[in-house]
This record gives structure tokens, sequence and C-alpha cells, in this order.
């Protein structure tokens, strides 16, 4: 079937916004509603939310290193870019007209999992060192993986009322995995969303023409928010501990939305839950836009190389190969990701790693396979990654990890000269994870030299006394 012509474009700004597109959003659940008046009536600087969450039940997160990052849904069906293959230009796409506008939101009627079953994978993921899985439950298209009574756009109207979310949080949790959900609180789905990209059109990106000061645009928005907040209420009640919120960018123009208040909130429901910084806008943590929201148990830093060690607690997320969604048979790099896993420990932070499933549910061919590779090499460095904290601050010429008086000095694939390390401590002992026999060393210069012994990315581990 070629391509369809621009011509037959079909706007969704207009083609969604209709009355009963609109009854069908509206939230009549006076408890809700009486919820979402109370937060929208709460200035941020009047809310006192510590983070990073103090809760006990949020401590685990620091030690994590790696979780995966798994984004599913309609788009899933024709293997395109999650959401923004909907907008005509824009360059990380499609350039196929058929899935611009409705024609992406109609993939809704074709999507129709047969082999979702998280069982099939999750011990196999916990054993390739993952620790946590976050999925979209709602990307910025708006179809929601759960039978929402708020809205028309979940596997309430299609998927059979199916619930693709029970099963998921049931087998993470029997494999000892730490729950998850991604949650877009923009919707470009909702009637009257004032996307950035105007008329689902890159080149009109911010040519916003409603008037956003309007006394209507505000009582929009506030029926808006609303809807996010009883969807967030269904998320954060109905499947049990909820581990961590990945949030997505809210973003109405001209209005402000509470961030402390939500948050809050969120912690009445569930005390030990971990959020990121992305409720009201995306931004870019590195950047200087002081006028974004600069607020979230963690800093979400996304697909660009890190050049800097980020401050406090935060989390790196990436595709393992092509786009955020399905991206056809497994084509990454095992090594390569690990190499980029012990990068980030040695700084401290998480590593979120993407995979799209198929349409059907199963992960994609080929997933096994690289699972299994991840597993050999963290049955022997895994103590390296898991519970670790970062370098200590520039001590050796490799990244280093950290466990009480255990140093982990990470040797990637190309590192074929002299180890040096630098600490005014006795060492105990000095091994190659795997190897049961002591490594030599000598000590030149106050600094411990350590032989680059092994192949591919090894890990030495140095046993320091205690200090008096």
């Amino acid at each position: 079937m070629p391509p369809q012509a621009d011509e037959t474009f079909i706007n969704p700004s207009v083609a969604l916004d209709t009355e009963g597109a609109r009854a069908a959003y509206r939230v009549t659940d006076i408890a809700l509603r009486t919820l979402a008046d109370e937060l929208l009536a709460m200035p941020d600087e009047t809310v006192e939310v510590p983070t990073p969450n103090p809760h006990e039940g949020a401590a685990w997160w620091k030690g994590a290193g790696l979780g995966l990052f798994l984004h599913w849904g309609i788009h899933s069906v024709e293997q395109l870019q999650p959401s923004w293959a909907a907008i005509r230009g824009y360059p990380y796409g499609t350039e196929d007209a058929r899935w611009h506008g409705m024609g992406y939101f109609d993939l809704a009627k074709r999507f129709n999992p047969s082999a979702w079953n998280p069982a099939e994978w999750a011990t196999q993921v916990r054993a390739a060192g993952f620790r946590y899985v976050v999925l979209t439950t709602k990307h910025h298209d708006g179809f929601a993986l759960w039978p929402s009574r708020w809205g028309n756009y979940s596997t309430k109207q299609f998927c059979g009322e199916r619930d693709f979310l029970q099963p998921y949080v049931r087998a993470l949790r029997e494999a000892g995995l730490k729950v998850g959900f991604y949650f877009s609180p923009r919707d470009w789905h909702y009637p009257g969303f004032p996307l950035s990209d105007v008329n689902f059109d890159h080149a009109q990106r911010d040519v916003h023409q409603a008037a956003f000061d309007s006394e209507e645009d505000a009582e929009r928005a506030k029926e808006f928010f609303t809807f996010t907040i009883a969807q967030l209420h269904e998320l954060l009640t109905q499947y049990g501990t909820i581990d961590e919120l990945w949030f997505d960018g809210l973003d109405w123009p001209g209005q402000i939305f509470p961030t402390r208040a939500v948050y809050r909130w969120i912690r009445s429901l569930q005390p030990q839950i971990v959020i990121n910084d992305r409720w009201e806008r995306v931004r870019n943590p590195d950047g200087n836009d002081t006028g974004m929201v600069r607020f979230g148990d963690f800093t979400t830093h996304e697909w660009s190389r890190l050049e800097e060690q980020p401050e406090g607690w935060w989390e790196y997320c990436r595709g393992w190969y092509g786009h955020w969604g399905y991206s056809g048979s497994f084509a990454g790099s095992v090594e390569r990701e690990l190499e980029e896993l012990g990068k980030i420990r040695s700084w401290g932070g998480n590593y979120l790693l993407n995979l799209g499933p198929q349409p059907n549910g199963r992960l994609p061919a080929g997933t096994e396979g690289a699972l299994a590779k991840m597993a050999a090499w963290m049955e022997v460095n895994a103590e390296a990654i898991h519970g670790t904290s970062g370098d200590p601050g520039d001590v050796a010429n490799v990244p280093v990890t950290v466990k009480a008086d255990v140093w982990y000095l990470h040797l990637f694939a190309d590192w074929n000269t002299l180890v040096k390390v630098h600490r005014q401590a006795e060492v105990r002992s000095v091994c190659l994870l795997g190897v049961n026999d002591e490594l030599t060393f000598d000590v030149v210069d106050s600094h411990l030299v350590i032989p680059a012994v092994g192949t591919g990315y090894r890990v030495i581990k140095i046993e320091w006394h205690p200090a008096d």
C-alpha cells in the first residue's frame, strides 16, 4: 500500500475535539474533582516535599544500577516511533504519511496483543542484572494499557477490555523486580490538548493561535488536570506497591500546574515511591533553562551521552537499538551497554536501558540470547554493579565503584595498560572477579599499580583493611 498523499491528512486536534469526546474525558467522580481542586489551590512554595524520598522503602533505588525500559503500545503495530510518528515533519518520526495524524491514532483498532506474558521473561531479566522495569502505561498518544474509567482511548474501548498492567506487576514481583510505571501527563488524544507541534505539524511548533490566558482555556486546562489526576489515581490504587513513577511532561502553555502538591499526594498513596523530575515540563537537566521546574527524587538524562557526572540521584535512559518503540529483531550490543553501565555506576547513577516489545507482546526476537549473555557477565561481576556507590573522586585511571572497604576497578575491553590506584590505606587482597588467584601489584609513587590482566570487560576487586 503506497503512502497516502498529504491532502488526505486528518488533523486529530480537530477530529478528536467533539462534544462527545469532552463528555467521555470529563471526570464525574466528586471526590476526584474535589481532590484536583485542592491540589490546584496549593502554591508550590507552600508545600514541603523532601527529595530524594527519605522513606526506607525508597532506599533500593540508589543501588539498583540497571533498569529495563519498555515502550509498548499501539505504535508497535507498525514499528513506529511512539507518538511522535503522528507528527508531520518530525525529524525522529516517520516520513510515511499514512501514520500522520489520525492514521496513527487509528492503530488502536489493530493493537490486539496475543502473547503479552511478562512471566516468560521476568526471571531472565533479573538474572541479566536488571533490578527494576518501567513500562509505558500511557505515552503521549494517550492510549492507556489498562481499562481506564476515564476517557475513550484505552483497553476498555479496545483489546477486549484487557488489563495489561496486572500480569506485568504480578510477574515482576514474583521475579524480585521493582515495579515502574511510565505515565505521560500530556495526552494528545485529549480533546483540545494544546500540542506544541500545532495541528500535528512540526513546522508549526509553538505557533499557538489560541488565547492561552483566556478564561475558557483556564477551565479546559483545569478539566484536563482533573482527568490526569483521575488516571493517576487508578494507577496508584489498583496495582499494589509501585516503586517508580516516570513522568514525561505536562506542558499546557499559559497554565501553571502544581508540582510539589502532586508529588506529596502521590506519596500519600505510595509512601515508598520514587518519582522523576518530568511532571510538569520535560527539561534538560544539564541545561540552563531556569524557567523549568527542577523537582523530583532523581533527574532524568536522556539518550545523549553524558560528558560529566550529574549531581544527586540520577538516571540515564537510552534505547538499546533503533528508536524507543519496537524496532525489529534484536540488533543491540551487549558489550557496549555493559560498559556504559560500568561508567554510569562509577558516577553513581542508574542506567534505564530501553527495548520495544513486539506488537504481540513478546520481547524482540533475539533478546533472549542477549539477556543470557548479560547474565553470564553478571554471574561473575554483579557485585561491582549492585549496591555500590560511585568513584570517591579521581582515585584511579579506570572507572571505580565502591562498597564499604572494597573497590571495584572496571577495565573495559580496550584497556590494556597498567591500572593505577591512589589511596592511603593497607591492601588486604587484590583479585580479578571470577578468578580465585591473588593478583600481584606494586606500589609506585604512592600509587597501587596492577597489571591489566584478562580480556573483555573485566573487574579487579581490591579489599582494603579498614581505616583506624
